[in-house]
C-alpha cells in the first residue's frame, strides 16, 4: 500500500535519472583480478594512464589534514588551485583565506574555485581579491539557473606549484577541525600526492577553471616539468555530469568486479544502485572479504542513512559486513581491493556522484600504500558497530516504512 503510494512521486522526482543519457549499466565480469597485468592495461585504457613516479601520503582528520595543506601552501613558489565544494568562513577558512592571501602578495599565482550551493565565504571573499586571488564560483545560484540547481562541483582538490596535490572529502570549515574524537570532529581523509600525477590533477582543475571563466591556465607557472617523487604508480580520476559514462561508477564497479580476496569500503553516502549492490553481494558470496563502514547515528544525512538501510539485507544474507562508525559522522571516501588497488577522493556510492556532481579520485596501485589504507580502515572497524541480518529484519514497522521512503527518492541522493 505504502509502495503504491509513493511510487509516482518516485517516478516524478527520479525522472531526471530515467532520461539521462549517461550509461551507468556495464557489462564486465573479467576472468582476471585486480593484481592482474591485464586489469591495470583495462584502466589506462578507459581512464587516465596510470604514471609511475610517485609519492603519497595518507591524512587522517583535520589534526594531520590541515595542517599539511597550510604547509605546502605556504611553501608554494608558482601557483596554488584550489577547488573545493564546502569551503565556509569559520576558524578553519579564515587560516586557510590568511594563508593563501599572503601567498598572493608574495607574487604567487593563487585561483580558488568554489561550488555555489556549498559554499558560503562571506566577508573573506573581498579580503581574498584584495590581496590579489582570483576567486570564483562554480555555478552561482540564479534564478535564470534553477534547472541546474544540481550540476555541482563536489571535488576537493589543491594543487600547488603543479608539483603537490591533495585529494579526499574534505571541506575547508569547522566540521573537519580535530581528530575525529567526538560528533563535533568530523572523520575524514585526504591523500598528498608528490609526482608526475599532480599534473592529472591539475588537468582536473584547469578544465572547470576554463569552464568558469573561460582563462585556459598554461605555462611554467601552472605546468612545469614534474621530477620523479618516488616509485608509486597513480593516476587521478575525473567525473563529470557531461561524461557519456559514468566514470565514477566505472572506477568502482570494476575493482569490484575483479576482487578476488578482499573489498574494504568506508564511504559517507552508501546507497549504491542494485548493480553495485549485486556486484558486492555476488563478491563475498564467491569467498571475497567484503566490508562496508557508514555512518552510524551521527550522520548528517538521515535520508541516505534510511535509503541505504532498506537494502542492506540483501548484502547482510550475501555475508557483506557492514559497520556502522560510532564517535561521529563519518565522511570517508575510501576503497582498497585485494591489498594492491586503493582510492581516496570525493566519489560516494549515491546517484548523484555517479551521474550528477564533478568528482575527482586518486588511485594509488601499490601493495605498500594500501597496507596503509588497510591499517586505517582496521583501525576505523574497532570503533564501529556491527549490523548482523538478524538486528536488520528485527527492525520495526515505522523504521520500514521510512526506509522506504527515502530509497524510493535515492536516484536524488
Amino acid at each position: 500500500m505504502a509502495f503504491a503510494a509513493l511510487l509516482p512521486l518516485s517516478l516524478l522526482f527520479g525522472c531526471s535519472y530515467i532520461f539521462s543519457e549517461k550509461r551507468t549499466v556495464y557489462q564486465y565480469d573479467p576472468s582476471y583480478g585486480v593484481d592482474s597485468p591485464q586489469f591495470l592495461r583495462t584502466l589506462d585504457g578507459l581512464g587516465t594512464e596510470m604514471i609511475p613516479g610517485n609519492s603519497a601520503r595518507l591524512l587522517q582528520n583535520g589534526d594531520r589534514i590541515f595542517p599539511a595543506m597550510l604547509d605546502a601552501i605556504a611553501a608554494a613558489r608558482l601557483s596554488i588551485n584550489l577547488e573545493n565544494y564546502i569551503f565556509d568562513h569559520g576558524t578553519i577558512a579564515t587560516k586557510f583565506a590568511a594563508a593563501l592571501a599572503e601567498r598572493a602578495r608574495a607574487g604567487v599565482a593563487v585561483r580558488i574555485l568554489v561550488d555555489g550551493w556549498g559554499s558560503d565565504l562571506g566577508p573573506l571573499k573581498p579580503e581574498l581579491e584584495a590581496a590579489g586571488v582570483q576567486v570564483r564560483i562554480y555555478k552561482p545560484l540564479k534564478i535564470y539557473s534553477i534547472d541546474s540547481v544540481g550540476h555541482r562541483t563536489h571535488r576537493r582538490i589543491l594543487t600547488v606549484d603543479g608539483r603537490i596535490g591533495f585529494c579526499g572529502g574534505v571541506g575547508i570549515d569547522d566540521r573537519w577541525n580535530g581528530d575525529a574524537r567526538d560528533p563535533s570532529e568530523w572523520r575524514d581523509t585526504m591523500i598528498e600526492m608528490a609526482g608526475p600525477v599532480v599534473v592529472q590533477l591539475q588537468h582536473i582543475f584547469a578544465q572547470d577553471w576554463i569552464h568558469t571563466t573561460g582563462e585556459v591556465l598554461n605555462g611554467d607557472r601552472q605546468f612545469p616539468a614534474v621530477a620523479p617523487a618516488g616509485d608509486l604508480l597513480a593516476q587521478a580520476i575525473a567525473a563529470s555530469r557531461g561524461d557519456a559514462i559514468s566514470m565514477s561508477k566505472l572506477l568502482l564497479y570494476m575493482s569490484i568486479q575483479a576482487a578476488r580476496h578482499r573489498i574494504w569500503i568506508e564511504n559517507a553516502y552508501f546507497a549504491p544502485d542494485r548493480q553495485i549492490r549485486d556486484g558486492l553481494a555476488a563478491a563475498a558470496r564467491r569467498g571475497v572479504d567484503v566490508k562496508v563502514i557508514v555512518p552510524g547515528a551521527h550522520t548528517d544525512s538521515p535520508n541516505v542513512r534510511m535509503a541505504a538501510h532498506y537494502h542492506f539485507g540483501d548484502l547482510l544474507a550475501a555475508g557483506v559486513g557492514i559497520y556502522e562508525f560510532r564517535p561521529t559522522m563519518m565522511h570517508n571516501k575510501v576503497m582498497v581491493v585485494d591489498g594492491i588497488w586503493s582510492t581516496v577522493g570525493s566519489i560516494n556510492f549515491v546517484n548523484r556522484s555517479m551521474t550528477k556532481n564533478a568528482e575527482a579520485n586518486f588511485v594509488v596501485y601499490d601493495r605498500g600504500f594500501a597496507t596503509e589504507v588497510e591499517a586505517m580502515v582496521l583501525a576505523d572497524l574497532g570503533r564501529c558497530d556491527v549490523l548482523t541480518e538478524a538486528q536488520w529484519k528485527k527492525r520495526g514497522l515505522f523504521t520500514r516504512i521510512g526506509e522506504l521512503f527515502f530509497f524510493l527518492f535515492s536516484e536524488n541522493y
